[in-house]
Order: structure tokens, then C-alpha cells, then sequence
């Protein structure tokens, strides 16, 4: 064969490998599954914010929990709920129940809407035992339950509470709360309140596109917010009012009910645990874990005082949406001449755990 017909030949089969390759080694697009549960429309919202953070090139559909006949045709399975009862809906529960022997061969992601941003809290009421609340929190009995299903990521996001739209056993179980609660209420006098943090929310959608799909994270991820923004006033009576005011991180406070601190500092979860064992250990106080998650630990912090034993509520937490930081809370709900040694106590856990330069100051 001549040569410049050899060279001809090779031209076009280094040609047709540059046209086929991409063809060859581009990976099938995984096909998603965002499945929820919502009674006052919250969380399709939310549903399909994550959705357009994901990215419309990516296959993903999204559907109403009772929709849904199969999870057979998808590699993973997004599943978002409003939280009732500090757990996700009975619907969902079901959904995971069902599917429980298939969930486990997908990559699974948890989400959920409504609920405290602060997953530092704590829920004393009168009848029941001090307990986590708030966030990521709420997801822990599902996770308990089917073990089996190892979740990628999971989120708590907060969500939005319309007054006047709660159905009589929601309405309620507010209104027991905002009586009940020590910490107070901060939807009380509003008609709309909302406790959603949008960057929760961004921070999801792009660790799924990271860990689950192998893409870069979204970087204008801040666009698609108007999924959720609401032009309506939190109260009507009062259009001044705003429906979401952010909490401050930083509070020291002491009520004939609490007293109460929650700061955060410079830190991981490991570092916080070691000086809270630290402060412990020099205070004579013993320290029973309740709990303890990825993201937090939750102890009774018990101090013996005139023979009594007292317990103060220590929890270190890390938030998504602030990186490098640790959140913890320290509580006593004892009376206030009862509390003396606690308060004592607390203030010194404050010297230690913020010595060093690691009090993040603001807000």
C-alpha cells in the first residue's frame, strides 16, 4: 500500500476515535428518585429547590410519597418529610419500611422540613424526659430502626409554619409547646414563622452532586433561593414583623425556669468532646453520653452537690452551614438557689472551652 494512502487510513481511524471516545468512556447518568411527604406544601418546595441545585441535565424524578410503585428502575433515592412528633411522617416511615431490602443496594440521601435549625437543643416539658430536638436530630429513630439503609448525606433544614392553616392536632401540639416549653417560643405572635436556613438547603443539594452524581458543587448555588422566598409579612396585624429572624449563636441566659449558655468555638467534634471531658475532669463532675451522632454529642454532665446529684445538659454539634466552628449549649433547669453550683460550673466550662482564642465572636 502506498504510503499516502496508509496515512489516508490513519487519519480516519485516529478520526473516528477522536468521535467515538466520548461515546465509549462517558458514564451513563445515574437516574434519582426524590420522593416526599408534606401537608402544607413545604417541603415540595424545598423537593424541588434540591432539584434545580442538582441540575436539570440530571435525570431525577421527583414524586409524592404515595406515587411511588417502585425504586427498582433508579441507582438512588432522595427522601425528604415535614417532621411530626419529632420524627418523619408515618407515610415515610412506611416508604423506608417497604423498601427497605431494595434502599439498601441505592445510594440514599435523608432530608427534612420544619422543626429548630439548632441541633444543640434540648426538650423539657412536663411529662416527658429531657431529650435532643431540632435538625438532623429528628432523623435518628428512622436511621435506628433500618440500620441497614447507610444514608450519603442527611439534612435538617427547618421549614415554615402558617398559623392559620394547622390542622386542629398541629395547632395544638404548638400551642402546647409555646405554654410547655422553657426556652420559650419564637413563632409565638405570628402569623407565618419560618426557621429554614437556605444554606442548609444549598449545602445538601450540592454534597449529592458531589458524593452521590461525581460533579463539582454548584458555585452560584444562591440563585435558585426564590423556591422559597416569600414576599408575605409574619404577621398581619403587624407587616413590620418578619416571619424569620436569625438566632443569635451566642447566649448566656438565667430564668426562674433555665439558666443557659450556647456559643461556638474553634473546633472539630473530636477537639470539643476532649475539652468538655477536660472541664469535666476538673470540676468534679462525671459525664454520662446520651447520644452521640456524626454531627453531635449529648451528655448529662452530673455534679454532686450536698449529697444531691444535679445534671446539667452539655451538647457539641457541628453545623453544615458553618464550617470550622463547634456549637454547644450547657443547661441546668434547676431552681435558681438549687442551681448555684451548676451555674458555677457552666461559668467555668465558658473560661476553658473559649481560652485560647477560640470563642468565635458575633452574632
Amino acid at each position: 500500500m502506498k504510503q499516502p494512502v496508509k496515512k489516508m487510513y490513519l487519519l480516519a481511524a485516529v478520526a473516528c476515535l477522536i468521535f467515538l471516545c466520548p461515546l465509549i468512556c462517558r458514564a451513563e447518568a445515574k437516574k434519582g428518585l426524590l420522593v416526599y411527604d408534606s401537608i402544607y406544601g413545604s417541603t415540595p418546595e424545598v423537593a424541588y429547590w434540591i432539584k434545580a441545585i442538582i441540575g436539570d441535565e440530571q435525570p431525577l424524578d421527583v414524586k409524592r410519597v404515595d406515587q411511588v410503585i417502585t425504586v427498582s428502575p433508579y441507582d438512588y433515592v432522595l427522601i425528604g418529610s415535614y417532621s411530626k412528633w419529632e420524627k418523619p411522617s408515618p407515610r415515610i416511615y412506611k416508604f423506608v419500611e417497604k423498601y427497605q431490602n431494595e434502599l439498601p443496594k441505592k445510594q440514599v440521601c435523608y432530608f427534612l422540613t420544619c422543626g429548630d435549625w439548632d441541633e444543640t437543643m434540648i426538650l423539657k416539658v412536663p411529662g416527658t424526659g429531657a431529650h435532643q430536638i431540632a435538625g438532623r436530630n429528628y432523623l435518628y429513630e428512622l436511621m435506628t430502626k433500618y440500620p441497614n439503609i447507610q444514608p450519603v448525606v442527611i439534612a435538617g433544614f427547618g421549614g415554615r409554619q402558617v398559623a392559620s392553616a394547622l390542622h386542629g392536632p398541629d395547632a395544638f401540639m404548638i400551642w402546647m409547646l409555646e405554654n410547655l416549653a422553657k426556652e420559650g417560643a419564637a413563632w409565638s405572635g405570628l402569623d407565618i414563622y419560618e426557621s429554614l436556613v437556605p444554606e442548609r438547603v444549598e449545602v445538601f443539594g450540592n454534597e449529592v452532586r458531589q458524593k452521590v452524581l461525581g460533579l463539582e458543587p454548584l458555585a452560584d448555588v444562591q440563585k435558585y433561593r426564590g423556591f422559597w422566598q416569600s414576599q408575605q409579612p409574619g404577621s398581619l396585624t403587624d407587616p413590620a414583623k418578619k416571619k424569620y429572624t436569625v438566632r443569635a449563636y451566642t447566649v448566656h441566659t438565667a430564668t426562674d425556669k433555665l439558666f443557659y449558655s450556647r456559643f461556638r468555638i474553634k473546633s472539630d467534634l473530636d477537639g470539643a468532646i476532649k475539652l468538655i471531658s477536660a472541664w469535666a475532669q476538673q470540676n468534679g463532675v462525671t459525664l454520662s453520653e446520651q447520644r452521640k451522632t456524626f454531627f453531635n454529642v449529648y451528655y448529662h454532665a452530673v455534679k454532686n452537690s450536698g449529697g444531691k446529684d444535679m445534671t446539667m445538659h452539655v451538647v457539641a454539634a457541628v453545623m453544615p452551614d458553618d464550617p470550622g466552628a463547634v456549637h454547644l449549649s450547657l443547661r441546668s433547669y434547676d431552681s435558681p438557689d438549687a442551681r448555684k453550683p451548676l451555674e458555677e460550673a457552666i461559668n467555668k466550662a465558658e473560661q476553658l472551652l473559649w481560652a485560647d482564642g477560640r470563642k468565635i465572636e458575633g452574632r
